[in-house]
């Protein structure tokens, strides 16, 4: 019988240690900052547009995450754009405000505010630029994989929007295209 009790009290020991332990952790865990530094840090980095002609460089600003333009395949204007526009360097020609639309697109901020959500495992609250259209739309981003990056621009909620996907690169970055585009 003695070792009947004293294996209980051991056990219950064992239970109460471990009861702590997990008291202990979790409490740990419900006082750490909702944003997982690491986790929330998987958005940085150098990323690859869908249409392969840009790419979109991600870095933390504040609490917040923003994205830049660094390099775009075609930063000078061709024959196409017309001739008053052939050979002069790419610019913000869509934007609503006319004092703008003279800044080059290399070195555009178009992405901004994105805040970390660990609970979403996603960046929210963000805003992103469409030079193409000189709009700005709400947006969140998705990182499903290391190399991989979902980003969803809507007006109103989620659901009214649409997706691109980027890809992160490695790679330096390769020389812009302007040559193509010579004025001889």
């Amino acid at each position: 019988m003695h070792f009947v009790k004293t294996y209980l009290s051991r056990w219950q020991w064992a239970v109460r240690f471990l009861l702590v332990c997990g008291l202990s952790c979790g409490a740990a865990f419900a006082q750490a900052p909702s944003g997982d530094g690491s986790a929330a840090a998987a958005i940085t980095g150098d990323w690859l547009v869908d249409s392969r002609d840009a790419i979109i460089r991600i870095e933390p600003q504040g609490d917040a995450f923003v994205g830049t333009i660094v390099w775009q395949l075609h930063d000078t204007y061709g024959p196409e754009d017309g001739s008053e526009l052939n050979g002069k360097t790419v610019t913000d020609r869509h934007n609503p405000d006319p004092a703008l639309r003279s800044r080059p697109l290399t070195g555009l901020r178009l992405l901004w505010g994105l805040r970390y959500d660990a609970d979403a495992h996603a960046w929210v609250d963000g805003h992103v630029y469409n030079s193409d259209n000189g709009k700005e739309y709400h947006c969140e981003v998705h990182v499903p994989s290391p190399d991989r990056l979902v980003l969803r621009g809507y007006i109103g909620i989620p659901l009214l929007g649409g997706s691109t996907t980027w890809t992160r690169t490695h790679e330096p970055f390769p020389a812009p295209a302007s040559s193509v585009h010579s004025t001889n």
